[in-house]
């Protein structure tokens, strides 16, 4: 997903009529653009990226949206490649996925007990279900539960729940937080501007 704030229809015209100012103008769009986008990936991460918005769990899709220069007059608001992100900063766009399972049948989607209070698989239960003594299955009415219970006359306690897939959707929160810090960025734009002209 690329969105594009382009200079007016008279930039390059402006640029040309300034001839001595204008590569001072040129650079001077340059550094606003690299502190808009600066700015609008950090709005992202304050707007969309915290609390219940996109339900993070490990922080890192957080940590690594950034906005950068590509070239001058050329700015990116993104996640860069290979930052171990890969695989799901697409949820920062507008896709959505239906995920099925690489190996065997079913999803196993930890739950309850088998979650730290941020949402992340617990240590212990990360070798698969196969490495957890005492663990079985119950069928609830289309529900598919693994879990565990601890003597005879102990509840059952769900950690794990199989499907055979699950739909996600992306939140949207990249092209929103642009348009929204659309008025902003261009304030910054103009406000490094105004020092040369």
């Amino acid at each position: 997903m690329m969105i594009q704030i382009e200079m007016g229809s008279g930039f390059t015209e402006t640029i040309l009529e300034l001839q001595k100012a204008g590569p001072a103008v040129v650079d001077a769009c340059s550094r606003g653009l690299e502190k808009a986008v600066v700015y609008t990936a950090s709005y992202i991460v304050q707007n969309y990226l915290t609390g219940q918005a996109l339900k993070a769990r490990s922080g890192l899709l957080r940590e690594n949206l950034q906005g950068w220069m590509e070239a001058p007059l050329d700015g990116v608001v993104g996640v860069h490649p290979n930052q171990g992100v890969d695989q799901y900063k697409w949820l920062l766009g507008d896709e959505s996925k239906t995920i099925f399972p690489r190996k065997g049948k079913f999803l196993t989607i930890p739950i309850g007990e088998a979650l730290t209070g941020a949402g992340v698989l617990k240590g212990k239960y990360s070798g698969g279900l196969r490495s957890i003594i005492g663990g079985f299955f119950v069928n609830t009415g289309g529900k598919l539960l693994f879990g565990i219970k601890q003597g005879k006359r102990g509840k059952f306690r769900a950690l794990f729940v199989l499907v055979k897939s699950v739909f996600v959707q992306g939140s949207g929160a990249l092209a929103d937080g642009v348009l929204e810090s659309q008025d902003k960025m261009t304030n910054i734009l103009q406000e490094e501007i105004d020092k040369v002209v």
